[in-house]
């Protein structure tokens, strides 16, 4: 099984701009355009066109891909910078939890995430109903009750 999304891939939309304005907006869960690195396929954002580098699992809850390709390596120092900006903190490392959600939403089998939110307790009450997909948000969307994105 590939690493990364199965084609074909989500063409990036919105205006171009700058890779920190496109991080600053998936930190906020705000439309984002795209950079020529980063552009989001929500509920994940993507670098270099087709590896997954975060997923949101929560309104105040990320996965920080832990193993990028090393081509695309220094990606994560800039995600991270823009979650440290937002006062988001890094809760777990290498979270095994993280792995059935990358499994259930990108195929992802092989693949190594941070925990990163707001709150503690929230974030691994996401972390938890993602990996189960009992969650109202992105990995349920389109459901009635995902009232949380409105």
């Amino acid at each position: 099984m590939p690493e990364g999304p199965v084609p074909p891939f989500v063409e990036p939309t919105g205006p171009a701009v700058d890779d920190a304005a496109v991080l600053a907006a998936y930190v906020r869960d705000d439309p984002a355009g795209h950079s020529p690195r980063f552009h989001v396929e929500r509920p994940t954002l993507i670098v270099g066109r087709n590896v997954a580098a975060a997923i949101r699992v929560g309104r105040r809850t990320l996965l920080v891909r832990d193993d990028l390709p090393d081509d695309l390596a220094p990606a994560k120092a800039d995600v991270e910078d823009a979650l440290v900006a937002a006062g988001m903190t890094r809760f777990d490392e290498q979270t095994l939890l993280a792995t059935p959600v990358a499994l259930q939403l990108l195929g992802l089998r092989l693949s190594s995430w941070d925990l990163w939110g707001v709150d503690i307790d929230e974030a691994f009450a996401d972390l938890r109903a993602a990996c189960v997909a009992e969650q109202s948000g992105p990995l349920s969307e389109g459901r009635p009750e995902d009232d949380w994105l409105a």
